[in-house]
């Protein structure tokens, strides 16, 4: 649930004003994510109020990476591709590093996740604006903002394993990410979020697609391995693909269609033998 309102990020950013840069889009979306987050933290939470340490900071800063990089990954090699490589790279890291930690995924996640992944391929390829050249630094962002993001999915993992609850994991990591967005905002024009189209969008951003997804993000990792959240974040191409058909009016070809179908079939594959990390 938490991957299907990320995925409708795309969607509501489309309906921005035209002045609003990605950059300042991610950075105003940060900073208005982590609000909500620290005001039901308090709410929910009894005092003492865990303090951040290195692990939040880290985590924190990976995420204001993987938005960087994630964007210029969009812009430099395309939409598609540069989602593909971020979110497609991200599930291969994680298990990377839980590998080399000692820990082996489930062989039915391994064989979820690579059909998902191909799927995730047939995606791509089948969209019409797909662009064909091949950007080095662009794919470099790419693969980069799917490390990031993986290094924040085991970190929070850490933060988790050591008793924190899932609130303040996500509320510290994304308080340190927002004041790290803060230059990121000065430097680009935010006047677009004091209009009300603007404001409305910038609201929907950081509430549904960072507070509450993820918060559901957090709640799922705490129950399972890395690998696995990671790998079942790749529901949000697929919801951002049947958004911009039906409400955008995009046209996807049937290879598209395809590997949507493809993409679930893995998902489902994936979450039916997730092992329990704990």
């Amino acid at each position: 649930m938490g991957s299907m309102l990320f995925g409708t990020s795309g969607t509501a950013r489309s309906y921005a004003p035209d002045d609003a840069t990605s950059l300042s889009v991610a950075g105003v979306r940060l900073l208005l994510g982590a609000v909500p987050l620290m005001v039901f933290a308090l709410w929910r939470t009894a005092r003492p109020i865990p303090r951040p340490g290195a692990l939040s900071f880290w985590a924190g800063a990976s995420m204001t990476a993987f938005q960087i990089l994630f964007f210029a990954a969009v812009q430099r090699q395309g939409v598609a591709v540069g989602t593909m490589l971020a979110i497609g790279s991200s599930p291969i890291m994680t298990s990377i590093a839980e590998l080399a930690r000692g820990d082996r995924p489930h062989p039915r996640t391994i064989v979820g996740t690579v059909g998902a992944l191909g799927g995730l391929v047939l995606l791509v390829v089948g969209q019409p604006n797909t662009q064909q050249h091949i950007n080095a630094v662009g794919i470099a962002c790419g693969l980069g903002a799917g490390a990031c993001y993986a290094l924040y999915t085991i970190l929070s993992k850490q933060l988790l394993q050591k008793g924190w609850s899932s609130i303040w994991t996500m509320t510290w990591s994304f308080m340190i990410a927002g004041a790290l967005s803060i230059p990121i905002i000065f430097l680009e024009p935010t006047h677009w979020w004091t209009t009300p189209r603007g404001a409305s969008v910038a609201l929907y951003l950081g509430i549904a697609t960072i507070a509450v997804s993820y918060l559901l993000y957090s709640i799922s990792l705490r129950q399972l391995a890395s690998s696995t959240v990671v790998t079942l974040t790749l529901v949000e191409p697929v919801t951002a693909s049947l958004l911009g058909a039906t409400i955008l009016h995009e046209k996807l070809s049937a290879t598209s269609w395809c590997g949507a179908g493809v993409i679930l079939l893995g998902l489902i594959f994936v979450g039916r033998n997730a092992p329990r990390s704990a």
